[in-house]
């Protein structure tokens, strides 16, 4: 038995990161003991585009198979946008409004701003006792929320580690995995609310609440289930 999240994001970096997300939240913040898979729910719809438009496209299909048959194979679906996705992120609120089967988390730039927010773990991954002079996360008044460019501040961070055989440039799916391998299991959560506390304390709170309705209406799925519904 477990309980399964379905994702709606942009990028496969959002992939590679938000489960570790999910799974410290399910935990520590609804005492969820269970098993938690997250998956990508572009491939339950089968569809390839993505970017905010594609985001857009998968919440609209996802509801109007809701309208037919309100059995979905996940306890709820999350979707991720970042902050400059306003015009789409006001028509997917009105789509989902009233409905409890979806959480929308908002990236005040990108979820690498959630990544760096996380300064122990970030430091650790890359073995850094401190942040390295002349980078941008070593300022003292540093806030991950309002890096307006998080990805250089990572391209920058490894830039400088030993630790690392790549730079992030524009995004690095291989180093975002890599993060997420030690990042599971160790999100510091109140450390990301503090450094991003306009959008990440919101998303904690709408999604503990979503995997303690999933806890108490018992939505939980064996593969034998998931497996018979299929999209219409």
């Amino acid at each position: 038995m477990s309980t399964r999240v379905g994702i709606v994001a942009e990028g496969p970096i959002d992939l590679a990161l938000l489960p570790s997300i999910l799974h410290q939240i399910a935990e520590e913040r609804a005492g969820v003991t269970w098993p938690v898979n997250v998956a990508d729910a572009f491939e339950w719809l089968q569809m390839r585009p993505r970017g905010h438009g594609g985001v857009w496209m998968a919440i609209r299909r996802i509801v109007r198979v809701l309208e037919k048959d309100p059995q979905l194979p996940y306890a709820f679906i999350v979707i991720l946008l970042d902050r400059r996705t306003q015009k789409i992120q006001k028509k997917i609120r009105k789509l989902i409004s009233g409905k409890d089967r979806f959480v929308l988390a908002v990236a005040q730039e990108e979820i690498e701003a959630w990544w760096l927010g996380d300064r122990k773990n970030t430091l650790a991954w890359l073995e850094f006792p401190e942040p390295p002079v002349g980078t941008r996360y070593a300022d003292g008044g540093y806030v991950a929320e309002r890096d307006d460019n998080p990805k250089y501040t990572l391209h920058e961070l490894t830039e400088k580690s030993v630790h690392v055989d790549r730079v992030y440039g524009e995004g690095n799916l291989d180093l975002a995995r890599d993060f997420a391998e030690l990042w599971d299991g160790r999100v510091r959560l109140k450390e990301i609310e503090t450094q991003c506390p306009q959008q990440f304390p919101p998303f904690c709170k709408d999604t503990a609440q979503a995997f303690r309705h999933a806890k108490s209406s018992g939505s939980q799925f064996k593969q034998a289930e998931f497996d018979q519904i299929k999209l219409t």
